[in-house]
């Protein structure tokens, strides 16, 4: 089974990824350490220079760790992440230039933003040379999209996940931004299926306990809600 398949399927299955923004290579080894035993894919971030050796680095250590590569803006990141042995590549918005090098690797792509979840997936289509239902059933690993923000200050746009999986039958959706304890369950509520993405996973990188016991808690809540 690829990368791909064996993460989406933990991407499935525990529904929670955490955002790292590394600013050390150390980073990147303690998130995944602390959070993978507990089935919560690692997604490190192209924010800083740092990212891209510290998945080498993680990678190198844990040959069969399943970590994405974060805020893949880029043709060069997306060719540079892929390279280092990654097992999906998420965007901020949607990137066709990026979408063209994941598929053309069969590599899991989850590009993100407020629409464009239909214009990726035509995409994808084209690229595999097959149709909706085929994408869906063989590369169920890249029918997927990012609500990105999933939330802001003042406002939820967890709404708009309910057309994109009406029209797009089984459409798996990845909700970041703006998310953490204080308006998890409400989203969970809205889409029991939901995979949640947060930062907040990884605040207390330099306190490796605690990261582990905030990430138990967002476990907990996600448990309660899991069909």
């Amino acid at each position: 089974m690829k990368k791909s398949e064996k993460a989406f399927n933990i991407l499935k299955e525990h529904q929670l990824i955490a955002l790292l923004t590394p600013k050390s290579v150390e980073n990147c080894i303690t998130a995944y350490e602390v959070l993978s035993p507990m089935g919560i894919v690692l997604e490190i971030a192209f924010r800083t220079e740092i990212a891209l050796e510290g998945i080498r680095a993680t990678l190198e250590k844990y040959p069969d760790a399943h970590i994405l590569a974060g805020t893949v803006m880029t043709q060069k990141q997306a060719i540079e992440a892929i390279g280092s042995g990654v097992a999906g590549i998420v965007s901020a918005d949607y990137i066709p230039g990026v979408v063209e090098r994941c598929v053309e690797n069969d590599i899991m792509c989850i590009p993100g933003g407020l629409g464009d979840a239909g214009k990726q997936l035509v995409q994808k289509a084209e690229l595999y040379q097959c149709d909706f239902e085929a994408l869906r059933e063989k590369y169920p690993y890249q029918w997927i999209y990012k609500l990105f923000p999933a939330a802001t200050e003042k406002i939820t746009f967890i709404s708009l996940s309910k057309p994109w999986k009406s029209a797009f039958k089984g459409l798996n959706i990845v909700y970041t931004g703006g998310i953490s304890l204080s308006n998890l369950r409400e989203i969970i509520q809205w889409d029991p299926d939901g995979i949640i993405c947060g930062s907040a996973l990884t605040r207390l990188i330099d306190e490796p306990e605690k990261m582990r016991d905030e990430a138990l808690k967002w476990k907990g809540i996600i448990k309660n809600y899991q069909n």
